[in-house]
């Protein structure tokens, strides 16, 4: 409290005043907040160590890794730190490939605490790489070791994931491979694959995703990510167990549901289609595609009443396909089929967190109507349900 006290009354009230409400955004977890009520602080009062160590921090919790250190190293050259500081500092650099500081800052720990093991778990890897004694790096972690060895690839990971979303996707996948190859987790291999996706490589992307589920099954985004790839080189039981295993593991993607009765339908499974599109169509109603695909699957099953109920649906939400299905005449003799070209089958998604929740494009089955050949098709299909109601 005295030292808390001593650093209050050296600085400025204006510095004071920013560092309190950026303390507040920090304990929030609110660190692009935070940041910059510190940086006011510290040009009111340069010499405030106290808000280049919170700044620190923040950057460290952004994985600002070049950031982090700056202010790391301003403390460092102003003031004695714990050993906690050192072994951030230490593990920042080594996130920086900068292994002789970050062996420096890990011994600088120890010679204050011997007894901390982060540092020293650290040390012991360092040492054996420089010497290339592979055998040494047989370690025994600890929970807290496990702990120090996620937040490592956690920076690397935060810096890949802001490279993707301003779509550097090269630049991401190449920060993905500096995670040590033994640290290297199924969320890495999760990146990288959606990496891959983007930069048109589709087997890689599929070797990477493979590998995150086979690292961690529950990795239910790698498994969406498997069945959509699957699906589309219409490799439909591949995709058809990825979407079911998906879902399983994430009951509120109901898209999931909508694409492994796809994947069932092209299998001809369509009792298992029927029972996916149906259980999809209470939660997404207005889907105009998953009723017409139902309707497909309840024509392959000689139940056409059902299958007319769904094809109406589909067309009165606006389902292209649906639609020109009855404007051209709708023949009880002729199934409805859902499987047309290769282009028309295949799915696409967008994802708006790094592949965490999937969405569907809207897809109109084909050429988009204008709105007069819409409401002429709307109109025609109105007409048709009432010509078979008469002849019911």
């Amino acid at each position: 409290m005295l030292c808390w006290s001593l650093s209050a009354f050296a600085q400025s009230h204006e510095a004071w005043a920013a560092y309190e409400k950026a303390r507040n955004q920090y304990l929030a977890k609110n660190y692009d907040f935070a940041i910059p009520y510190l940086q006011e602080a510290v040009q009111h009062s340069p010499e405030f160590m106290d808000a280049y160590h919170l700044l620190a921090v923040c950057y460290d919790e952004r994985g600002d890794v070049k950031q982090a250190l700056v202010n790391y190293e301003k403390i460092m050259a102003e003031k004695d730190v714990d050993e906690k500081v050192w072994y951030n500092v230490g593990r920042l650099y080594l996130a920086d490939k900068q292994n002789e500081k970050a062996l420096t800052s890990f011994k600088k720990a120890i010679e204050i605490n011997p007894s901390y093991k982060k540092p020293l778990y650290h040390i012991n890897l360092l040492e054996a790489e420089a010497t290339g004694d592979t055998a040494e790096t047989k370690e025994e972690e600890t929970d807290d070791d496990n702990k120090a060895s996620d937040r490592d690839n956690d920076v690397v990971l935060y810096t890949a994931v802001n490279l993707y979303k301003q779509k550097k996707y090269q630049e991401a996948l190449d920060e993905t491979y500096k995670v040590r190859a033994s640290d290297v987790n199924a969320k890495v291999f999760y990146m990288r694959g959606i990496c891959f996706e983007k930069l048109k490589n589709k087997n890689a992307a599929l070797e990477e995703h493979s590998k995150a589920v086979g690292m961690d099954d529950t990795h239910h985004e790698a498994h969406s990510r498997l069945g959509l790839l699957h699906f589309n080189k219409n490799n439909f039981e591949e995709s058809y167990s990825h979407f079911t295993r998906a879902y399983e593991l994430n009951g509120e993607d109901h898209e999931l549901m909508h694409f492994a009765g796809s994947s069932a339908y092209h299998l001809e499974q369509y009792d298992e289609t029927i029972s996916l599109l149906t259980k999809y169509l209470d939660e997404k109603p207005e889907d105009g595609k998953g009723h017409y695909l139902l309707a497909a699957a309840y024509s392959k099953t000689g139940d056409d009443a059902r299958a007319h109920q769904h094809l109406d649906t589909s067309a009165d939400l606006g389902y292209a396909k649906a639609l020109r299905r009855i404007a051209e005449g709708f023949d009880d003799n002729k199934e409805i089929d859902n499987r047309t070209t290769e282009e028309e089958t295949t799915i696409t998604t967008t994802t708006k967190r790094i592949g965490y929740t999937l969405s569907k494009k809207p897809e109109e089955g084909g050429r988009k109507l204008t709105k007069k050949e819409l409401k002429a098709a709307k109109k025609r299909a109105r007409k048709a349900r009432k010509a078979r109601k008469r002849n019911q």
